[in-house]
């Protein structure tokens, strides 16, 4: 990719960040953590990738946020960037971050295992 549409790509992810923080009013919104943005080589598409703090049914939350939003985070974008067209966002849940807490769920538990299953060796004391 070349150096615009990633550096394009950064501006949108720290408007968007900044705006979720700061501007939306939903009491929620703070939950939603924008981890990547990719866009395209024409600057016209650019996918925005999230995740939320929470359960699933959070998730899923998060995403509504997200769409009912989407007219004023296109505004806050067209306020910060100086593009001839403004792209068109789209909302993609990371799904990377869930499958490291899986993993990581997956080592704790054979971790657990491993210890129980470990033969409890007693060296008899000496007199």
């Amino acid at each position: 990719m070349k150096h615009r549409p990633l550096r394009i790509a950064g501006k949108i992810h720290r408007i968007l960040a900044d705006s979720l923080q700061k501007e939306v009013l939903d009491p929620e919104a703070w939950k939603i953590i924008v981890t990547n943005v990719t866009i395209s080589p024409d600057l016209r598409n650019a996918k925005v990738y999230f995740t939320s703090i929470g359960s699933e049914a959070e998730r899923i939350q998060a995403e509504k946020i997200l769409t009912n939003n989407k007219p004023f985070l296109k505004r806050a974008m067209a306020r910060n960037l100086r593009l001839r067209f403004q792209p068109e966002i789209e909302f993609v849940l990371d799904e990377e971050l869930l499958r490291v807490e899986k993993v990581e769920d997956i080592l704790d538990s054979l971790k657990a295992e491993s210890k129980q299953r470990e033969p409890q060796i007693t060296i008899p004391e000496e007199k």
